[in-house]
C-alpha cells in the first residue's frame, strides 16, 4: 500500500471518528440524517464544480445505478448507526460496526473483484480486524452487567457494518471498475441520499426546525466531516486495493476509542488499548504490503 493512499486513509479515519462522536452526542434520528444531507450537498457543489472541470465525465447507465445503489444502501446504513447510537454505547457500536465492516468487505473484495492481497497484506488485514475485535472487548462483549444494553450494540453494530461492507464494496467497483472520478460519483451519492429521504423527512417541518434550533454545530459539523471522510477514502481507492483500504480505515477506532472516552465520559479499558496496538502493527504491515 502506498504511502499516498495510506496518508488519505488516516486522515480519512480522524474526520470519520470526529463526525461519530459528534453523531452520538446529538443523539438524532431521520430529520438530523436528513439535515446533515442538506449540509453535505451545499458543501460539495463548489468542490464537484471544480472537479468537473478538472475532468468532465458523462455517466454512462452503469455509473447512475452504482450512484444511486450507494446512495440508498448510505440511507439505510445513517439511519441504522443512529439507531445503535440510541440504543447502546458509542464503545461497543463504534468497534463491532467498523470491525465486522471492513471483516465482510474484504471477504467480498477477494471473493467477487478477484483481488489477492499478498502474506504479509493478510496478516496485516488479520491484525487489525483482531485488533478491533480485542478493542471491542472480545467475548467480554457478551458478558458482565447491562447485557441487553451490549447485546443490542452487537447487533446494531453488525447491521450497520453489513451496509458498511456494501456500501464499500459497491463504491470500490464504482471507482476501481467503472472509472468514476471519486468526487463526481460521491456528490451524485449525495444528491440522490438527500431526495430519498426528503419525503420521509420534510412531513415534520416542526421536528426539522427544532432539530435545527437545538442541533445546528451538530448538522453542520457531521455534514462537513461526514463527506470529507468518505471523499478521502474514494481517493486512496484509485491508489490501492480494496482488501488494504478498507481494513486501514479501522485507525479511526484508535481515534474514535481515545478521543470518544474523553469527549462522551466512557472509560477506556486495557483491552482497548491492547487493540489499538494490534491495530497499529496491522497498519504498518500494511505500508510494507
Amino acid at each position: 500500500m502506498s504511502t499516498g493512499a495510506l496518508l488519505l486513509v488516516l486522515a480519512g479515519a480522524i474526520c470519520h471518528a470526529g463526525w461519530n462522536i459528534v453523531a452520538k452526542k446529538a443523539g438524532g434520528g431521520m430529520a438530523f440524517v436528513w439535515l446533515f444531507g442538506v449540509v453535505s450537498v451545499v458543501a460539495a457543489i463548489p468542490v464537484t464544480a471544480w472537479a468537473w472541470t478538472e475532468r468532465p465525465q458523462n455517466f454512462d447507465v452503469l455509473m447512475w445505478f452504482a450512484a444511486l445503489a450507494s446512495a440508498l444502501v448510505h440511507v439505510a446504513y445513517s439511519l441504522v448507526l443512529q439507531k445503535a447510537y440510541q440504543e447502546s454505547d458509542f464503545s461497543i457500536v463504534y468497534p463491532v460496526a467498523r470491525g465486522t465492516g471492513p471483516m465482510l468487505s474484504v471477504l467480498i473484495a477477494i471473493a467477487v473483484l478477484g483481488e489477492k492481497p499478498s502474506p504479509l497484506g493478510a496478516l496485516a488485514i488479520a491484525a487489525i480486524l483482531l485488533g478491533v475485535f480485542v478493542s471491542a472487548g472480545g467475548i467480554d462483549i457478551f458478558r458482565g452487567r447491562d447485557l441487553r444494553r451490549r447485546h443490542l450494540g452487537v447487533l446494531w453494530g453488525t447491521a450497520t457494518g453489513g451496509f458498511i461492507a456494501t456500501y464499500t464494496v459497491l463504491d470500490g467497483w464504482a471507482i476501481q471498475a467503472l472509472g468514476m472520478a471519486p468526487i463526481l460519483f460521491y456528490a451524485a451519492g449525495l444528491v440522490f441520499r438527500t431526495l430519498a429521504l426528503a419525503p420521509f423527512a420534510l412531513r415534520r417541518t416542526d421536528l426539522l426546525r427544532r432539530q435545527w434550533q437545538e442541533q445546528k454545530r451538530a448538522i453542520v459539523i457531521v455534514g462537513l466531516l461526514s463527506p470529507a471522510a468518505y471523499t478521502l477514502v474514494l481517493l486512496a481507492l484509485q491508489l490501492a486495493p480494496l482488501s488494504y483500504v478498507a481494513p486501514a480505515r479501522e485507525v479511526s477506532m484508535l481515534v474514535g476509542t481515545f478521543i470518544g472516552a474523553s469527549l462522551l465520559r466512557e472509560s477506556v479499558k486495557p483491552s482497548q488499548v491492547a487493540g489499538a496496538a494490534i491495530m497499529l502493527l496491522g497498519v504498518i504491515g500494511l505500508v510494507w504490503a
